[in-house]
């Protein structure tokens, strides 16, 4: 617990560091991020799969994160990533012909494509929601209340689940899950969403504060139990030990690649032209 703490007060201020300056260092962060992300996934195979193809995970993986740099709004950010990603699967499937010699074919290509989506298109929308409005502390703030009620979702449903969970919620995707902790997960989300929301001045109602908030509660618990489920297939503890007490990067990232799409969807229509 300790070494989880101290990692978290060590990290933490890069991330906000990196929201509150933007790009360059916003987008080096998500960079590195999802081509960590990427390796992770293609460790994360089932049994018997045969190994994947990182360059190629991780180069369509850094075209989805700079598509959301470049992306001015919602329809380019769509509009590029499916150009990236049809080209992608092109590629991934003369791949998967022409150099596949392992068993489940099938299931090595869902783990090729889904990869670079699952992690390059969801950590795009961070860079996309930063630059939302028409001043640079809109979308810096956005993205600050996404990851902080992200993080405060995660903290509850921890806490909640360790000092009074008593009914599992999906044993044998995450043993340590509780409807408890889910339940203070998603109660702690709406408070820090009802908070942030003024303390960051947003210019909204608290009743869409509370509303967002309580999407994040939902949504961040469904990417950990994803992300738990892609280790359980890959019969493995932790997604990787790159980050001290916490296990990979997926393991942090889990919740954050569900939630920061949903705020950046729910928010994005008030700054459309």
């Amino acid at each position: 617990m300790a070494q989880r703490v101290l990692t978290a007060l060590a990290g933490i201020p890069v991330l906000v560091g990196a929201v509150w300056w933007g790009p360059p260092w916003l987008t080096l962060l998500v960079l590195l991020a999802a081509v960590l992300g990427v390796r992770e996934v293609y460790n994360l195979t089932p049994p018997g799969i045969s190994r994947l193809p990182f360059i190629l995970g991780a180069l369509w993986a850094i075209a989805l994160v700079l598509a959301g740099q470049a992306a001015a709004n919602t329809q380019g950010l769509l509009l590029a990533s499916l150009g990236i990603s049809l080209t992608g699967i092109f590629v991934a499937l003369l791949w998967l012909i022409a150099f596949y010699r392992g068993p489940n074919m099938m299931v090595a290509g869902i783990y090729l494509i889904g990869g670079p989506l699952y992690v390059g298109f969801l950590l795009a929308h961070a860079l996309v929601l930063r630059d939302l409005g028409s001043t640079g502390s809109s979308g810096r703030n956005w993205l600050l209340f996404a990851l902080l009620v992200t993080f405060a979702a995660d903290t509850g449903a921890f806490f909640t689940g360790r000092s009074i969970g008593r009914h599992w919620m999906a044993p044998s995707i995450s043993p340590q899950k509780t409807w408890e902790g889910a339940a203070g997960g998603f109660i702690l989300s709406m408070v820090a969403a009802l908070a942030l929301g003024q303390l960051l001045d947003l210019g909204s109602s608290p009743w869409r504060y509370g509303g967002i908030g309580a999407v994040v509660g939902v949504v961040s618990q469904l990417g950990d139990l994803f992300e738990s489920r892609l280790k359980r297939l890959a019969r493995t503890k932790d997604a990787g030990s790159i980050i001290p007490g916490h296990g990979g990067i997926l393991d942090r990232l889990d919740s954050i690649v569900f939630a920061i799409p949903a705020v950046y969807y729910l928010v994005a229509m008030e700054f459309s032209p």
